[in-house]
């Protein structure tokens, strides 16, 4: 989530508002909500602005100045501004920003190897010790699975790609990889070891910049050449609110483009373990669901397949909160169908 500053200046209209009791503070919820956004803090100022507010949200500045700037409340001026903690950007001023990775040696035999001992010893003593218990619904849709497939799930938690992983069959464990922030976690020069780049690299991830474009699919498009399969989380980013945000195109593309099937999943409890921003686990009940893996036919647009991988997982959220589903007239041409189904 990033976090923004929002600087508001009553209008003459808004004035006279807060002086008559009404709209005494710039109610932006509706927008937040919209963005699933939350205010962080709020104060009243005394100069030529009037409002201070800080939120975080999980869009861009661009996209955020477009669903709140030019919505706000009658009455009211706002300027947005992105921010970030003193501490963090003291790191990031102090440091390179040039980035390592990825690392094509990950795929080979020694280093898979060495990463199933590393994904029991960290990875699994996690889930083993913090999920009480973990439980795994839908483990028999992936009975037949073989070859290069994407695993996709809702985003709440650190532990998220630590349970698709031990969810999921073992054969798949070391041949799974998943994208991470190549400012975070491929920075060059960082110290201590699980910080370097080629750390990563062992356990499994590959560097993903920010900035996207097509080219950010080169890497795992490559993966899936090599018969390896790809662990994406198609919100982005993870969510503070516990509502699925918006997916993304990247998982459709890849899928379309290398004509492989995608494996739904939906996390429950989770967020409850290790919430965002903290640093804290805490033992609680787990859930993973997984759904029927999904291809798509011939012809099936990006959005369409976003669309139906979005509504894949919601199907699961469903399933585990016991909503029975509601009824739907399917098409002939449904552009996904599951795999075996």
């Amino acid at each position: 989530m990033a976090k923004f500053v929002i600087l508001t200046r009553l209008t003459t209209h808004g004035r006279q508002n807060v002086l008559h009791g009404r709209d005494l503070l710039p109610d932006i919820a509706e927008e937040l909500r919209a963005v699933d956004g939350r205010i962080v803090e709020q104060y009243a100022l005394l100069g030529t602005l009037d409002y201070l507010t800080v939120v975080d949200v999980p869009v861009p500045l661009d996209a955020f100045r477009l669903s709140v700037g030019d919505r706000g409340a009658e009455g009211l001026v706002r300027e947005i501004y992105p921010a970030m903690d003193l501490p963090l950007f003291v790191r990031l001023i102090s440091q390179t920003t040039e980035t390592v990775g990825p690392h094509r040696w990950q795929i080979t035999l020694p280093a898979r190897a060495v990463r199933s001992v590393l994904q029991w010893r960290y990875y699994g003593t996690m889930v083993r010790k913090y999920c009480k218990p973990l439980e795994i619904r839908g483990g028999e849709h992936l009975a037949d699975l073989r070859g290069p497939a994407i695993f996709i799930g809702n985003h709440t938690s650190h532990m998220d790609s630590m349970v698709m992983l031990y969810s999921i069959p073992r054969h798949y464990r070391t041949r799974l990889f998943f994208g991470g922030a190549a400012d975070r976690w491929f920075l060059k020069g960082r110290k201590g070891i699980k910080k370097q780049g080629w750390w990563s690299s062992l356990l499994g991830s590959f560097p993903v910049h920010r900035s996207g474009g097509s080219a950010g699919l080169d890497y795992p498009k490559w993966l899936i050449d090599q018969g390896l399969s790809i662990g994406i989380f198609p919100e982005g980013t993870r969510s503070g609110s516990g509502k699925m945000g918006k997916f993304r195109h990247g998982v459709s593309i890849l899928a379309l483009d290398k004509d492989v099937p995608v494996v739904p999943m939906y996390f429950a409890g989770l967020a409850a373990i290790r919430p965002k921003g903290s640093r804290e686990l805490t033992p609680a009940p787990a859930v993973a669901m997984i759904g029927p893996p999904i291809r798509f036919s011939a012809g099936t647009t990006v959005p369409e397949a976003t669309h139906a991988l979005r509504r894949a997982v919601d199907e699961l959220h469903d399933q585990y909160k016991g909503i029975p589903p509601v009824p739907r007239i399917v098409p002939a041409d449904d552009v996904a169908s599951a795999a075996g189904g």
